[in-house]
């Protein structure tokens, strides 16, 4: 069996085997290291603007419901002095000349 394959092929391989290897395992860490750092950083900045449109959109949120407590509460205040006012009437103290 060892007698059919090429004299010569045995050194092309181990050549290449010592020297191609190295080779492509350095082509491939110079050129994906980059790209993944790349891609990496870009994952990191969109989580980011994300996390920068939900504090937005929390304190739009917040600023209504604030907005919305405050007119609930002076409804509140409202309703409560109408209702004291009738009470007033009822009782006769609205009728005075």
């Amino acid at each position: 069996m060892l007698a059919l394959i090429d004299p010569l092929l045995i050194p092309i391989v181990a050549i290449t085997c010592a020297v191609g290897i190295p080779a492509v395992a350095l082509a491939a860490h110079l050129v994906l290291r980059p790209m993944v750092r790349d891609i990496t950083k870009a994952i990191a900045a969109g989580k980011t603007q994300a996390n920068e449109d939900v504090e937005r959109r929390l304190a739009r949120l917040e600023d209504a419901y604030e907005h919305l407590d405050q007119n609930v509460t002076r409804l509140v205040e409202a309703e409560e002095f109408r209702r004291q006012l009738e009470r007033g009437k009822e009782e006769g103290y609205g009728n005075r000349p």
